[in-house]
């Protein structure tokens, strides 16, 4: 099994930390979408309550105020986590060891643009996100893997770089080493 899907498909828990407790994210951002999304979820939601209003205003109502949850919440679903902890590199779902990646490489807008278009990796890991300007491509190391790089979406490259780049040399050190200041966002 490729190192990417086994990856993926270990459990997503938490390591403890020296301290006792579950460790803290060096890292950790969801990459939820700008206000745009936010209103278009919102109009769809109550344009299904409108078209009832002929019927029944009572049940319109209702209605519109479930579509509008309902839509707000596969917003906030479909919006992914990016987080390093523990020596790992978790994208939505997917995740990695931060010992299989390369040199992590932050995307301006200009970079991006070519990375997500001319540039597209067909073998690479994406978790691509419209909102967003910026990203991050790191180098899988694994010759047994056959995805060539993650790349990710994210507004804070340069921070999710540098995360990425202590937890590898964290693991390089040995376990039981973690940075002392998390980055949240």
């Amino acid at each position: 099994m490729p190192a990417a899907a086994r990856s993926a498909a270990e459990s997503p828990s938490t390591p403890p930390s020296p301290r006792g407790g579950a460790a803290t994210p060096l890292h950790r951002e969801r990459v939820l979408p700008g206000p745009g999304v936010w209103i278009a979820a919102v109009a769809i939601g109550a344009a299904l309550g409108l078209i009832l209003v002929p019927l029944q205003p009572v049940v319109a109502l209702v209605v519109s105020v479930l579509a509008i949850g309902g839509a707000l919440v596969l917003v906030l679903l479909y919006s992914p986590v990016l987080e390093v902890s523990g020596g790992r590199f978790r994208m939505g779902r997917a995740q990695i060891s931060v010992q299989q990646l390369g040199e992590p490489v932050a995307l301006a807008p200009a970079q991006w643009a070519l990375t997500i278009g001319q540039d597209f990796e067909p073998l690479a890991h994406h978790c691509v996100r419209g909102w967003t300007r910026t990203g991050l491509r790191v180098e899988v190391l694994d010759e047994d893997d056959p995805t060539t790089a993650w790349v990710a979406s994210t507004r804070h490259p340069e921070d999710l770089a540098l995360a990425l780049r202590t937890a590898q040399q964290a693991a390089s050190r040995g376990p039981g080493t973690d940075a002392e200041e998390p980055s949240e966002r």
